[in-house]
């Protein structure tokens, strides 16, 4: 294995990449299938996003430890920290499962080192794909997939 994660990324109306991206996080929820991966994650890990159905859209470094929605904090309208629920406008982020552990969304913050609009993902023949949220890929195509993502994101080690 490289080191490097593979993150999945629901850009839909329940998560909204230009979101992430603004506010510095990625997120899974909806069941528990889909959040118990983030705890693969450790503070620095490098992680490359993709969004089905569009294309790789980002990569950075991880900051913190997974966080229920009810409990995330965001920069409010005045730089005070406040609740991501009330901060975050364009996504629906599973709100109507904010008291449940299980179905919850889940957010962890990141440290962009390069992205993308969702409309500039990056999507080649060739290029890995997993349903999981996190995954440590050990397949050659994972690491051709880096390699040439590190190629499409020159930023890529800035962080």
């Amino acid at each position: 294995w490289n080191g490097e994660f593979y993150f999945s990324f629901g850009h839909s109306s329940t998560r909204v990449w230009s979101e992430a991206v603004r506010y510095g996080f990625v997120c899974a929820g909806g069941g528990s299938w889909y959040s118990n991966t983030l705890n693969l994650l450790d503070v620095g890990d490098r992680i490359w996003v993709k969004a089905p159905g569009y294309g790789f859209v980002g990569v950075g470094r991880v900051t913190g430890t997974p966080v229920r929605a009810s409990e995330f904090m965001l920069p409010g309208p005045d730089g005070q920290p406040a609740p991501a629920l009330s901060v975050l406008r364009e996504g629906t982020y599973h709100r109507e499962f904010a008291d449940d552990a299980e179905r919850s969304e889940y957010f962890v913050p990141v440290e962009w080192a390069q992205t993308v609009p969702i409309e500039r993902a990056a999507n080649e023949i060739g290029m890995f794909g997993n349903k999981n949220t996190v995954c440590a890929p050990k397949t050659p195509k994972w690491r051709h997939t880096v390699e040439r993502l590190k190629q499409l994101f020159p930023d890529y080690n800035r962080l």
